[in-house]
């Protein structure tokens, strides 16, 4: 039921299945793969530090085999104001190969690691991230979206309008998001807010 609910975005009513779930005598992978539905419904209700313990308690149970668990991870506890472990998270992910073999980190890694210094005002690093996995998936506007917020606050509004316009280039048929369409909207872009 824990499962279902989670699939279904009733996530509030996951949480108390999954935790009987997680009391029985479950081996490794299955508790492994219950406490991660778990943190994603804990995340979902905006409870990060919940959320990152038990995705850290699910990576302890059984060795990740892709980025998924760390990024995840990295998210959870970036969220929670805890940078410097989210950061650690982040570079645990680069050790895998994103997209397929030899690829290396791609751009999941490096957007989530650019939010995160973002986050923690460390706006130089946050654009070298961010630049890293611009090749890897340039049609991600988040990434340059959130690059160009990075430029704007080093006071760099031609490389941030630069970005813009790329974010204003891939738009989205259900439009943007209002904070994007404001910022879009202050640098001169006429743009559709999303619904």
């Amino acid at each position: 039921m824990g499962f279902s609910a989670v699939k279904e975005k009733r996530n509030a009513d996951a949480i108390p299945h999954l935790d009987l779930c997680l009391e029985e005598n479950l081996p490794a992978e299955h508790k492994a793969f219950g406490l991660q539905l778990r943190a994603s419904a804990l995340a979902d209700l905006k409870r990060w530090r919940e959320a990152a313990r038990d995705q850290q308690r699910s990576i302890s149970l059984t060795k990740p085999t892709d980025v998924w668990a760390h990024v995840m991870l990295g998210a959870y506890l970036r969220e929670d104001g805890r940078f410097t472990e989210a950061l650690a998270a982040l570079e645990a992910a680069k050790a895998f190969d994103e997209d397929g073999p030899g690829t290396g980190p791609g751009m999941a890694v490096y957007y989530h690691t650019g939010q995160t210094l973002q986050r923690a005002g460390r706006h130089r690093e946050a654009i070298e991230a961010f630049t890293l996995g611009i090749p890897k998936q340039p049609d991600y506007g988040y990434a340059h979206f959130y690059r160009a917020l990075s430029y704007e606050a080093l006071g760099d509004r031609v490389q941030a309008k630069r970005d813009l316009f790329r974010v204003w280039q891939l738009r989205p048929k259900d439009g943007y998001e209002q904070n994007i369409a404001d910022k879009l909207m202050e640098y001169g872009f006429e743009v559709k807010v999303r619904e």
